[in-house]
């Protein structure tokens, strides 16, 4: 499995200043990291798989990435859209919600978080842009909904792939990207392209799919021979000047403690302040 340097790369969240925004339709898919000269993107069925199992994570300091549903009440998202930006530090999971169904037509269902798990030694600077002294594969994060959530049926869990996925294997990544907030959109026929490692030998996922800020955290998705679909990996970083990405693989993830376990304590919990 051959693995390059990981070059410069961009954090793919958003922030539009309000949790659930308008859509910037005259914003030209070229000038946006991810991206490239052509619009390949397209609109998704949100009751089909596995689309009806990715939303929206959404902050109340005007972050938005997307999510996955990797377990009953369980989401799968990127660290980095956890943070302040102003200070980098985490947020209260009370100022964090997930969105599932979301459309121009329905502002969906909407669960608040009870706690969250970021993946070890994840650190980001304030904007958020990455920390070169951190972990780029520590960039995931598990939601806890809150318990009054009702747990999503099994057919809706994607499951993380157990291992690395290989280069060359056709995947699709969506997201509520930030010319097209509130509809979900996906590059459904981009590929795997290879591994790249830091100094440190820590490995990403790099994929030509074509996705731009606010799909941090949206599911690489593989579909497997039956039909069914697992996570390959987790978006977190764009190219500069091109289409496509990294993501942090599932099989980091998993190795890394970050198997959904949705009884399990989570690292960052509610405070005591007032809901």
């Amino acid at each position: 499995m051959r693995a390059a340097a990981l070059p410069a790369l961009l954090l793919l969240g958003a922030c539009t200043g309000t949790a659930i925004g308008p859509s910037y339709p005259g914003l030209a898919g070229a000038n946006r990291a991810g991206l490239g000269a052509q619009e390949v993107r397209q609109q998704v069925a949100l009751d089909d798989p596995p689309w009806r199992s990715v939303g929206v994570v959404a902050t109340a300091v005007g972050g938005r990435c997307t999510g996955a549903v990797v377990g009953p009440r369980t989401v799968l998202t990127a660290a980095h859209c956890l943070l302040d930006p102003r200070t980098a530090e985490p947020l209260d999971p009370r100022a964090v919600v997930f969105v599932l169904g979301l459309s121009p037509e329905n502002e969906g269902l909407r669960a608040r978080v009870d706690s969250f798990m970021l993946g070890p030694g994840f650190a980001a600077r304030p904007g958020p842009v990455p920390d070169p002294s951190a972990p780029p594969d520590a960039d995931w994060a598990l939601l806890r909904l809150d318990p009054s959530a009702p747990p999503q049926p099994a057919d809706r869990v994607l499951p993380l792939a157990p291992g690395f996925v290989r280069p060359g294997v056709p995947v699709a990544l969506g997201g509520y990207q930030a010319d097209r907030p509130t509809t979900l959109v996906a590059d459904v026929a981009c590929t795997t392209l290879g591994y790249g490692r830091d100094l440190a030998g820590r490995m990403m996922l790099r994929h030509s799919c074509s996705a731009t800020g606010g799909s941090s955290g949206g599911p690489l998705l593989l579909k497997q021979p039956d039909g069914s679909w697992i996570v390959a990996g987790v978006g977190s970083m764009a190219v500069r000047g091109q289409a496509g990405g990294w993501a942090v693989p599932a099989a980091t993830i998993r190795r890394s403690g970050g198997e959904p376990k949705d009884d399990a304590p989570a690292a960052v919990r509610a405070s005591a302040l007032p809901r």
